[in-house]
């Protein structure tokens, strides 16, 4: 029995260790092979190129405040703040971590301002101008905290793998809704403050790790890049048989349409669609994000940032061409020869 258990074992870890290229090489090999085709090369467009998040943030007011102003502060809620913003550690500071402290300034601001006027009024004049450039500003502290990030680098890397493969009736990976309540998460906050409300950002640092952690945009993208090749190989297969010999020349099923109808139910409408529709609803649960998290910013963001949203919005557009362009084809030759889903008898004749 030992042997048998460690076939098994093998055949079973073999099956899960099977990756989405090559879940959908298989597939295309089995179109290939039913209609007698090679898998063509097909020109696909060059993959989204990386761009350091660095170049994604947006310059900020500057202000410094000397030590004998500090001093004056000492009384002021927002010396602490204004301390460690001002010492080196503060300078070399996360965006997250210099939000929280523009924040409290923000906060707090506006007591400091009336509990320094009666013994400094020029000081006071001072920290109520550069609280107006920080609140004209606050927009752009948020923006920087989440997309000049390093763990926003993590979240749209280029070099990420696709998304898993769904097995039967498996529930979608945990990281998709947690990367989905991160963005909802910094949405909310962003949201906050416009308005105004500038309260401590708690649990933001483990909604930046989740970013980090789950590469899923990143991953979103690998998988459109993969799908738009694959349909548009495997339709470039079945076009050319099409052009090159008809499957069906009196529009009657044939052993060889009945083997390509059979690849169409199990392998495309059986294990590809599902695998397109999660990525496709991924991408549309992620672009809806970043264009309310662009949105929110009331400004044209970096032009670093504009690129690379464009090409992200040209590899969507590729993939929806190349998802028509395939389904085009499928239907094309099981209409031909009668086996179109949906289509009554006569309709399939004609």
């Amino acid at each position: 029995m030992k042997p048998a258990l460690l076939l098994i074992l093998a055949l079973a870890l073999s099956a899960c260790g099977q990756t989405p290229e090559d879940q959908l090489l298989d597939y295309q090999q089995r179109v290939a092979r039913v209609l007698d085709e090679d898998i063509p090369a097909v020109g696909t467009r060059a993959r989204i190129e990386r761009i350091a998040v660095t170049h994604f943030a947006l310059p900020l007011p500057q202000h410094r405040i000397n030590l004998l102003e500090l001093l004056s502060l000492n009384d002021c809620r927002i010396g602490q703040a204004v301390a460690q913003k001002n010492s080196t550690l503060g300078k070399l500071a996360a965006a997250s971590q210099k939000l929280v402290q523009e924040l409290a300034i923000l906060r707090d601001g506006a007591d400091c301002v009336a509990q320094l006027q009666p013994q400094d009024a020029e000081l006071a004049g001072q920290l109520n101008s550069a609280l107006q450039e920080k609140y004209a500003a606050r927009m752009r502290y948020w923006w920087n905290a989440w997309l000049s990030a390093d763990e926003w680098q993590h979240f749209i890397a280029t070099a990420a793998q696709p998304l898993q493969w769904p097995a039967a009736d498996a529930p979608k990976p945990a990281h998709i809704s947690l990367t989905l309540n991160a963005l909802d998460y910094a949405i909310h906050q962003g949201e906050n403050i416009a308005a105004g409300r500038f309260a401590p950002p708690r649990g933001m640092e483990p909604q930046l790790q989740q970013l980090m952690l789950g590469e899923t945009l990143g991953r979103w993208l690998a998988s459109e890049y993969l799908l738009t090749r694959t349909l548009n190989q495997t339709a470039a297969i079945i076009e050319n048989r099409l052009a090159r010999k008809v499957l069906c020349p009196t529009g009657e099923e044939t052993p060889d349409a009945s083997i390509l109808h059979n690849v169409f139910v199990k392998y495309y409408a059986g294990q590809v669609q599902p695998y397109i529709s999660r990525t496709d609803q991924l991408g549309n649960a992620l672009r809806e994000r970043l264009d309310r998290l662009k949105n929110l910013l009331k400004e044209e963001p970096p032009q670093a940032f504009q690129q690379w949203r464009h090409q992200v919005g040209q590899q969507q557009q590729a993939f929806v061409r190349a998802n028509k362009r395939h389904v085009t084809a499928w239907q094309k030759v099981l209409r031909q020869c009668g086996l179109m889903p949906g289509a009554d008898a006569d309709e399939r004749r004609e």
